[in-house]
């Protein structure tokens, strides 16, 4: 897997359809299956809508990405990680196809979970930052579902929310579930797509909020109650028995208290921000921060700055990361207070975030202590 260096990169869109082309015969999957795309909250919509299916005594595989410290984690059997003896099982059975060489890093993953989902009823598939051109995009699924699309990977996919809209939703299948939106122009594409492409379009809207209040409101206010909406709109429409109360979620990051102190959270673009700042309200906190140079930094912080006490930044060798001295230099000219990361002081508020490598880095650190 490390050798084959970045998620996507060489890029050829006609790839994946072609492996799983010469892959198809050879799997068995029955199954329901059931896409997540978006910008923010595949994640933790795909696991509710995991913990929701298990509850109604079903067995399900959720393929989710990336993972924060162990590959594993992108497999979630039936409420646990696939174990190791699963995953080597699988790996072998992709082996023996010369064909399959010729993945991409997310490519070879994505057919490694469905090695993986042969015995259960259903596949939930979460699209890496792709849409149309995705390798989950080539498999025939039963429903998809679209988070909330943002400005986000604009050298992939984009330079404008158009752009990016108009990709991630051309992968859209017969039956779609369309999550609340940030911009309305999403919603305007989805309806035309939805039409040229003579499929079945449900808009999740102000009176899901209303039927289901009961059960978002057993959350804190943030952006989990959202994706828990989403999960809780298509449960329903598979005529699942629906929870009293919210799931706990078990995926880490998404607003995770770490501990009274710490709070975790993957967030890492401008709507991101967005939520976490909804999330902390008038909260000041510590930001332990770093983050791609690829990312809007000037934005994410300007937006996070009424909340920032100040900022440690988090050392991670990263390709990707931003130069340190030009981290430092937006920094200075936000008039942000910082200083390098070094410990935790127990007796101060701190929010991790940045990036999935933050808070992989972060963890690792604070595990070895």
């Amino acid at each position: 897997m490390d050798q084959k260096g970045q998620e996507y990169a060489p890029f050829d869109p006609k790839r994946a359809i072609r492996i799983y082309a010469s892959l198809k015969k050879y799997l068995s999957l029955s199954c329901y299956k059931i896409h997540i795309l978006g910008t923010n909250g595949k994640g933790s919509t795909g696991r509710y809508l995991a913990l929701g299916l298990m509850q109604n005594n079903a067995s399900v595989l959720h393929f989710s990405s990336p993972h924060i410290l162990d590959f594993r984690e992108r497999y979630y059997k039936n409420g646990n990680n696939i174990s190791q003896e699963g995953l080597e099982q699988a790996h072998c059975f992709l082996q023996q196809f010369d064909f399959i060489q010729d993945c991409s890093y997310f490519e070879y993953a994505t057919f490694l979970a469905l090695v993986l989902a042969k015995d259960v009823d259903y596949l939930i598939l979460e699209a890496g930052l792709g849409g149309e051109y995705d390798s989950t995009s080539c498999i025939e699924c039963d429903l998809s579902i679209f988070t909330m699309i943002g400005k986000d990977h604009q050298e992939f996919l984009g330079k404008d929310i158009k752009d990016i809209a108009g990709t991630k939703l051309r992968a859209m299948t017969q039956l779609n579930f369309l999550a609340l939106q940030h911009y309305n122009e999403v919603v305007e594409i989805a309806e035309q797509i939805a039409e040229q492409k003579k499929v079945t379009l449900i808009k999740i809207g102000q009176w899901h909020q209303e039927k289901y209040r009961d059960i978002l409101d057993t959350l804190p206010e943030n952006y989990l109650r959202d994706n828990l909406l989403n999960a809780l709109v298509v449960l329903d429409f598979l005529k699942k028995q629906l929870p009293q109360k919210a799931y706990e979620l078990d995926l880490r990051g998404r607003f995770e208290a770490l501990s009274p102190s710490i709070t975790l959270d993957v967030g890492h673009n401008i709507d991101g921000a967005s939520e976490v700042k909804k999330a902390l309200k008038n909260q000041k906190v510590n930001l332990i921060y770093n983050a791609y140079k690829d990312k809007d930094i000037r934005e994410i912080l300007t937006i996070l700055k009424p909340n920032i006490q100040k900022i440690y930044i988090l050392d991670i060798k990263h390709p990707r990361i931003i130069d340190k001295n030009l981290l430092c230099m937006i920094l200075e000219s936000l008039k942000i207070e910082y200083e390098d990361f070094k410990t935790i002081d127990t007796q101060k508020k701190y929010l991790v975030f940045g990036s999935f490598s933050v808070i992989e880095e972060f963890l690792k650190r604070y595990d070895a202590k």
